[in-house]
């Protein structure tokens, strides 16, 4: 199998994006208050096992966040207004298996202004330019808003495949 992880030489995956309003930084583990409003919030962190109920467990998610970044240069931001700087939510890319994947989740209050969709651009654009040669993304099938994101950034269906919970969706792009 391919080695999605490997760049050209000199590429990497850029520390700092802007786009029109956003401002797309790395974690630093002094967010982790402010992440935790989303991630305790059980509208808005509806992924995995549901919403965090400690701040100790949204610290180590940062925590375990800047470790892929050492370990294989794939980065996750925070996603903050470019306007007041306030966190909206997070998007990036990890280490979903063999080839990296995308995710992304907004609060509950900003949802429906096509954020999620100019941050995973963003970071699906970067992605692609540093080298990387196919980034997926899965989703539930009743996650409509997440599937509508995957659909705008040219993501596409390529199988299903249930797990403990239920069918899971594998999308690619290219």
């Amino acid at each position: 199998m391919e080695n999605y992880f490997k760049r050209p030489p000199g590429a990497s995956v850029t520390p700092l994006i802007m786009t029109g309003r956003l401002e797309l930084r790395p974690f630093r583990p002094e967010d982790a208050a402010e992440l935790h409003e989303i991630f305790r919030d059980p509208e808005t962190h509806t992924i995995g096992e549901g919403p965090f109920t400690s701040l100790a467990q949204t610290a180590a998610w940062i925590s375990r966040r800047a470790e892929t970044e050492r370990q294989h240069g794939l980065l996750w931001y925070a996603v903050c207004d470019q306007a007041g700087g306030r966190m909206l939510g997070n998007c990036g890319l990890f280490t979903g298996g063999a080839e990296p994947e995308i995710g992304y989740e907004i609060r509950r209050s900003r949802q429906g202004q096509g954020l999620a969709t100019e941050a995973a651009q963003a970071v699906l654009d970067d992605a692609l330019a540093s080298g990387i040669s196919r980034v997926w993304a899965t989703i539930r099938p009743h996650n409509t808003a997440s599937l509508r994101v995957a659909a705008k950034i040219g993501m596409t269906l390529r199988h299903t495949r249930p797990d403990s919970r239920r069918p899971l969706l594998y999308l690619a792009r290219p």
